[in-house]
């Protein structure tokens, strides 16, 4: 259990959050949510004793009940594999099965932890908190540096986790599918909502609906009340009862009005007419990352670009852009088609200038247009006035948002567009994606922004970078939405019979594959791992051939 009780943290003049209350069950999963800045990993921090706290009480664990994944960690052991099986009487089997479900290839087991890159160290940092298996597992933002893969292999393992889970995430697919219950940080406040992210939701917009009647009801009675001491305090007659009123108000316990309820507006629909095929890509190459690539993306495709990290999305991008030039093959953009790109790394940012100056470099426009446009992705006059180099990524990523909007692209190519942001904010993005009338292709390992705006996925496979077509199958009815366990991949159907048995293949081997990663979970024995293993790249190999030959016939 984790009980807190008034719990109040200050940092200098600044209060973070005061009087938090909640209680956690032994076994439940519990995201902590917020907007950037409100305390979120502070109150993780607090919990696992890095951080001080100025008042309250935190009861029912002790400290070796803990396990937490450290952000910038250290590593003892000389290989990666020796790094987990250090922890306690872990089996190699065990650290491998943790290991590769987080993306790590076996030729890697044997490199030193601390060589590896800071987001590689993070998921190493992750698999030992993982294989721990604390009484309570402590995480912050844990999909964070993970694939798509990686992704749906911690989603499992954290719903067959018998400890209790703890989690500050922004991930919204995680929060649908893996907690019990959500805290949710805001205006100095923590509230406690019963439920998964859509639950949460809709929840949260009673509460505030009945919280805003509760204020407004509230100021309309202190309204009469000061108009009446007002009209009758000087007059004899009616002074007691002026007085009586002013007691009364003076007593009154004061509702706080509750946050605006407004998300960030976003417009991205002025879109001009565009050649119907927006994007060929025939035969590209590129170095040892790219091989012999091909694609055809027509006008008002939204699609998804998916993939191991390390497979080629992001230098993709940057051939399409010409960013990077490829050793061979053909790349053409369609008559009429303007495109805006937003990079994982904002490298168009320059770090010395200021927001206002960036855009009115790029843009030419004026202060207050400049000052307007960023206040629409809620970079005010203090952060929009501070050289961009300081930022923080989520500060960084508004900021190429502003740009990208004033582009008036109509094709969007984003890479990560929601990396680094809190729930409003991947909110407002995906709304204006939904509303967008032009072309999409999107980089992302956000599979709740994946479904709710892309038609169809490309996936780069492991050997070969291959575009395979998946349709995403959407549901429209919210409620709908929340029964569904994980994001359903839907193949475009087509009425060639031959094409139907095919996608009956596909299906079956795709299910076949679910069968075998189950397994894998639950595997005990170090050989009847490696036997598994080598039947997941057999199943994958075969599902990848499957869907090459479904293309070529389709």
């Amino acid at each position: 259990m984790i009980l807190v009780e008034n719990l109040t943290k200050s940092f200098a003049d600044r209060l973070l959050f005061s009087n938090v209350n909640f209680r956690i069950n032994d076994g439940e999963k519990v995201g902590i949510v917020g907007k950037n800045g409100t305390g979120k990993s502070t109150l993780i921090k607090i919990l696992i004793g890095e951080e001080d706290h100025d008042e309250g009480i935190i009861s029912g664990f002790h400290s070796e009940d803990l396990g937490y994944a450290e952000q910038i960690p250290l590593f003892n052991q000389s290989t990666l594999l020796d790094e987990l099986i250090s922890i306690g009487s872990v089996k190699e089997f065990e650290a491998k099965k943790i290991l590769f479900g987080l993306g790590f290839k076996e030729d890697e087991l044997i490199k030193n932890p601390n060589n590896f890159s800071g987001g590689e160290k993070a998921k190493i940092a992750l698999g030992k908190a993982l294989i721990a298996e604390p009484r309570i597992l402590l995480l912050d933002e844990p999909t964070n540096h993970l694939d798509i893969y990686a992704i749906d292999f911690l989603e499992d393992f954290i719903k067959n986790y018998k400890g209790t889970v703890l989690a500050v995430t922004h991930d919204r697919h995680f929060l649908q599918n893996c907690v019990d219950k959500i805290i949710d940080l805001e205006n100095r406040q923590a509230n406690l909502y019963v439920g998964n992210y859509e639950k949460f939701i809709r929840l949260k917009t009673e509460r505030r609906e009945f919280e805003l009647k509760a204020y407004e009801k509230q100021q309309e009675e202190i309204a009469k009340l000061e108009e009446f001491v007002r009209r009758n305090k000087v007059r004899a007659s009616t002074a007691k009862r002026a007085r009586s009123r002013q007691t009364m108000l003076d007593r009154m316990e004061r509702l706080e009005k509750p946050p605006s309820n407004e998300t960030i507006k976003l417009n991205l629909s002025d879109t001009s007419m565009t050649a119907d095929r927006v994007l060929i890509v025939e035969n590209l190459n590129f170095k040892n990352i790219i091989k012999n690539f091909s694609v055809e993306i027509r006008k008002g495709d939204r699609v998804g670009l998916i993939g191991r990290n390390g497979v080629g999305k992001s230098t993709l991008l940057k051939l399409i852009v010409g960013d990077l030039q490829a050793d061979s093959g053909m790349i053409k953009i369609g008559n009429r088609v303007k495109i805006g790109y937003l990079s994982q790394s904002h490298e168009d940012l320059k770090d010395e200038l200021t927001p206002i100056d960036e855009l009115i470099d790029e843009f030419g426009i004026t202060i207050e247009q400049a000052r307007s446009e960023l206040a629409r992705l809620e970079i005010y006059s203090d952060v929009a006035l501070k050289p961009i180099g300081s930022m923080s990524g989520g500060e960084k990523t508004r900021v190429a948002l502003a740009k990208l909007i004033l582009t008036g692209a109509n094709f969007l190519i984003l890479d990560e567009p929601t990396n680094h942001l809190d729930l409003s904010a991947r909110e407002a993005i995906e709304n204006a994606l939904i509303d967008f009338d032009g072309t999409l292709l999107i980089v992302t390992h956000d599979r709740y922004l994946l479904e709710k705006v892309t038609d169809r996925v490309i996936e780069f496979s492991r050997e070969e970078s291959i575009a395979i077509n998946k349709k995403i199958q959407k549901s429209k009815n919210p409620q709908e939405e929340s029964t569904k366990k994980n994001t359903p991949v839907k193949i475009v159907k087509n009425n060639n019979q031959t094409i139907e048995k095919l996608e009956a293949q596909i299906a079956m081997a795709e299910m076949e594959l679910k069968m075998i990663e189950h397994e894998i979970n639950n595997a005990v024995d170090g050989e009847e791992l490696k036997k598994l293993s080598t039947d997941h790249e057999n199943k994958i190999e075969e599902i990848e051939n499957l869907y090459q030959r479904w293309g070529e016939l389709s």
